[in-house]
């Protein structure tokens, strides 16, 4: 009887880890296209530089025990939100969730989804899912906040924000028009995803 007992529980377990979530912090699919990235897309110490302002700021927020709100301001309605679902994401992957992040200024360009998609979110309507964990970001803007870090993805875009900001971050991404190619959309997103890996690998580093 004790064996059967046994043997009832080893398959109760085994079931079980059949319906139970995914641990993975991010799709696969996503994962893979952040390792291709990474490897392939060098960073400059001056961009390096930049890039690292964003966490610099977030831990000076930490540190006086305020929410850390992270804003990218654009005025192209596609690096903007794209940037947002990439350092949401890749935050994510080591564990950092408590960084809110918004998107300020224009509306959304409808290249944005199904640019998310090929770098493997699951894009439904204003919602890109990155895991099966309830992670997602939706892609819609919201009015500024003055107490968030700024992060101009267009330096132009500076006049969207609620209060002048000498502290923002300036990424000086080039403003993709509307009749750009479906390259050039491609180009600005595995740009703008590398540069918000390395954004995140360095909220890694000192983040508690």
């Amino acid at each position: 009887m004790k064996h059967l007992s046994l043997f009832f529980l080893a398959g109760l377990l085994v079931v079980s880890s059949a319906f139970a979530p995914s641990a993975e912090p991010v799709y696969p699919e996503l994962a893979q296209t952040f390792k291709t990235l990474k490897k392939g897309t060098p960073i400059t110490d001056a961009r390096q530089e930049d890039l690292g302002g964003i966490q610099q700021l977030g831990i000076v927020t930490k540190g006086k025990k305020l929410p850390v709100i992270v804003e990218f301001v654009g005025n192209d309605g596609f690096s903007a939100p794209i940037a947002k679902a990439v350092l949401k994401a890749a935050l994510a992957s080591y564990g950092i969730n408590d960084v809110k992040i918004f998107v300020v200024g224009t509306a959304t360009s409808p290249k944005v989804a199904p640019t998310l998609a090929k770098l493997g979110f699951k894009v439904s309507g204003d919602e890109a899912k990155y895991n099966d964990q309830g992670g997602s970001v939706t892609l819609e803007s919201s009015p500024s906040n003055p107490q968030a870090i700024h992060v101009l993805a267009q330096e132009s875009a500076a006049s969207l924000l609620a209060s002048p900001d000498k502290f923002a971050v300036k990424l000086k991404y080039s403003p993709i028009s509307a009749g750009a190619t479906d390259e050039q959309y491609e180009v600005q997103a595995k740009l703008i995803t590398a540069e918000m890996l390395f954004a995140a690998s360095k909220f890694k580093e000192n983040w508690k």
